[in-house]
C-alpha cells in the first residue's frame, strides 16, 4: 500500500475519509502519508470544521474526548442578552457556578446573571435582590455567513479531499495514478489553487434522493460516470447542500439506457445505509459553479440549515440518551444529582427520550410486538409522521416532572420507563 497522494510508501497514516468531527459514521483507512494526512487537516479541514461549530454541536456530534461542541454564540437569558459567549450545552451555562454574566438593563444599572450561589458572593447581592429564571428561556444565536460555511477556498478544497479519498476508499484504490489523478491530486496540495473541480448540484432529482434516505445531518455519498467522460462523486452534505466533485476522466465507459448506482448514507448516529437508482438515457446530474448555485439555492440552504437542531426520534436515539440517565439514576437517587442535572438543565435531548418512554411504558398494554417501535412510537403518541415537541408542550411535561419529584416519585417511574424499553 502505498499513498494515494504520493506514492510514499512510509509513514503511512490512517485518514479519517469523512472527517470525525462531522458524522457518526466513521470512514478510515491507512492509505495516506503523515505529511499529506496533516497538510489537509491544517489547511483545510480544520478551518471548515470550526466554521461549523454551531451546527456541530446542534446535530449532537462531540470532539473526540466525547466532550460536547464549543462554539460563540449570541446568548441570551430570560430578558437578558450577552454577546459572544462560548457555550457548549445548557450545563456549560446553567451548572457552572463560577460563570456569571453581566449586561446593563435600558436605565443603565448593571445586571448579572448567573449561579444563586456564587451571585450572592457579590457585596450587597442578597436573596430577595435575585430573580429565578427558567432554564427554558435560555437560547443562543450564532451568526454564520452561507457563503463562508460551503464555499470558501479552504472548504472547496476539503470538499475535495473528502470526495478523492472517498472514491480510493470505495473503489479500493492503494497508490496515486498520476496519469489519472494528477488534477484532483494537483488541486488538492495548492492551497492556493483558483480553478477547483467543484461544483453544487441543482438536479432535482439527486436532491429528492437525498432527501427521501437521509437522516437529520446525514452525508450522501455517490460516484457516477458523466457524458462529458468524467467520474465525478456527489456529496450531499448532512442533507443541506450537494457538492459535484470531479475526479479523473473516464472515457471507456460503456452507457446503456438505464445506467445503475450505488448511493452511501453516512448517519450522525454512527449507522449507515445504502440504495440503488437508476438514470435512465445519458448520464448527467445537472450542477452550476459555487457562486451561480449558492446564490439559486441560498434560501433552500438557510432553511435545512435551520432545521439541523431538529432529531429524528430513534429507538438508537432514545436509547443514547436514555443510557445517560440510567447512568446518573444512582446520584440522583442519593441526592447528589438534582433534577435539573438529570435533565440536562431542560434539554430536550433528555426530556423528550423521558418523555417517550414513559409514554410507552404508561400504554404497555397497546404495544404491538409485529409493528416497529417507530410504529408503535407513532400511534401511542398519535404523531403520523413527525414528532413534535412544542415549547408549550416542554413546560407542561417538565412541570409534571419536577411535581413528581417533589413528591419522590420521579425515579420509580423512570426505572419502570427503562425497564419497559429494555424489554422492548
Amino acid at each position: 500500500m502505498k499513498c494515494i497522494y504520493c506514492n510514499s510508501e512510509s509513514n503511512l497514516t490512517v485518514s479519517d475519509i469523512i472527517p470525525y468531527a462531522l458524522t457518526g459514521a466513521k470512514l478510515k483507512k491507512r492509505f495516506v502519508c503523515k505529511e499529506h494526512n496533516g497538510f489537509t487537516n491544517d489547511n483545510y479541514e480544520n478551518q471548515m470544521i470550526r466554521q461549523l461549530d454551531v451546527f456541530r454541536n446542534r446535530l449532537g456530534l462531540t470532539e473526540r474526548d466525547g466532550d460536547p461542541v464549543r462554539y460563540k454564540a449570541e446568548l441570551s437569558i430570560g430578558e437578558y442578552t450577552f454577546p459572544s459567549v462560548s457555550i457548549s450545552d445548557h450545563a456549560s451555562i446553567m451548572d457552572n457556578s463560577k460563570r456569571v454574566f453581566r449586561t446593563t438593563d435600558e436605565n443603565g444599572k448593571t445586571i448579572l446573571v448567573g449561579n444563586r450561589s456564587e451571585l450572592l458572593k457579590i457585596k450587597g447581592a442578597t436573596d430577595d435582590k435575585i430573580k429565578d429564571i427558567s432554564a427554558s428561556d435560555f437560547s443562543a444565536v450564532s451568526h454564520t455567513n452561507i457563503q463562508n460555511l460551503f464555499i470558501s477556498a479552504a472548504t472547496l478544497h476539503a470538499i475535495a479531499k473528502i470526495a478523492y479519498e472517498w472514491h480510493c476508499f470505495i473503489n479500493d484504490i492503494e497508490s496515486f495514478d498520476s496519469q489519472k489523478y494528477s488534477d484532483i491530486v494537483s488541486y488538492i496540495l495548492n492551497p492556493e489553487a483558483q480553478d477547483h473541480p467543484v461544483e453544487l448540484v441543482i438536479d432535482a432529482m439527486t436532491w429528492a434522493l437525498m432527501d427521501q434516505f437521509s437522516q437529520t445531518g446525514s452525508n450522501m455519498l455517490f460516484e457516477y460516470c458523466d457524458i462529458d467522460g468524467n467520474t465525478y462523486v456527489i456529496f450531499g452534505f448532512w442533507g443541506v447542500i450537494i457538492y459535484k466533485v470531479r475526479i479523473c476522466k473516464n472515457d471507456n465507459v460503456q452507457f446503456i439506457d438505464a445506467n445503475i448506482y450505488n448511493s452511501y448514507f453516512y448517519h450522525v448516529d454512527g449507522t449507515d445505509s445504502g440504495a440503488i437508482f437508476a438514470i435512465h438515457g445519458n448520464p448527467k446530474i445537472l450542477s452550476e459553479n459555487c457562486d451561480q448555485a449558492l446564490s439559486r439555492l441560498c434560501g433552500e440552504i438557510k432553511d435545512r440549515l435551520s432545521k439541523l437542531g431538529e432529531r429524528d426520534i430513534t429507538k438508537e436515539y432514545i436509547a443514547k440518551h436514555i443510557k445517560t440517565i440510567e447512568d446518573l439514576l444512582p446520584k440522583y437517587k442519593s441526592g447528589t444529582c438534582s433534577i435539573a442535572q438529570l435533565l440536562d438543565f431542560e434539554h430536550e435531548d433528555r426530556v423528550v427520550p423521558v418523555y417517550i418512554i414513559e409514554q410507552l411504558s404508561c400504554n404497555s398494554q397497546n404495544y404491538d410486538t409485529s409493528e416497529t417501535f417507530t410504529q408503535n412510537m407513532q400511534r401511542n403518541l398519535d404523531c403520523k409522521d413527525k414528532f413534535i415537541f412544542t415549547k408549550d408542550k416542554l413546560k407542561e411535561v417538565l412541570q409534571r416532572y419536577v411535581d413528581m419529584d417533589k413528591s419522590g416519585t420521579f425515579a420509580d417511574m423512570i426505572e419502570n420507563a427503562i425497564a419497559f424499553f429494555r424489554s422492548i
